[in-house]
């Protein structure tokens, strides 16, 4: 899915409920299908302690691929936010 392994998914999604995390959208490389195997994992996350999930992602999920996390919640650059809302693909969302 979006490529990226369904057990990826689940063990961000679970870090994302703990820390209150709103919504968290794929986008990059990823999203658009243009990555190779070791792209890295561009997220936007939406609400939540972004700082604290950053961290948890990097130390549990089984992966070797790097993550690239972007707080939505901060002052994000128009050309960046324009890429999210184009390509972005919700791989979470709080229900």
């Amino acid at each position: 899915m979006y490529n990226l392994s369904e057990s990826i998914i689940n063990e961000i999604s679970a870090i994302a409920c703990r820390y209150d995390v709103e919504k968290i959208v794929l986008f990059g490389s990823r999203a658009k299908g243009t990555n190779s195997k070791t792209s890295d994992i561009d997220l936007a996350v939406y609400g939540g302690n972004v700082a604290m999930f950053s961290l948890d992602i990097e130390e549990e999920v089984r992966t070797l691929l790097m993550f690239d996390v972007v707080d939505m919640n901060r002052v994000v650059s128009a050309e960046l936010r324009s890429e999210i809302e184009k390509y972005g693909v919700v791989i979470y969302e709080k229900i």
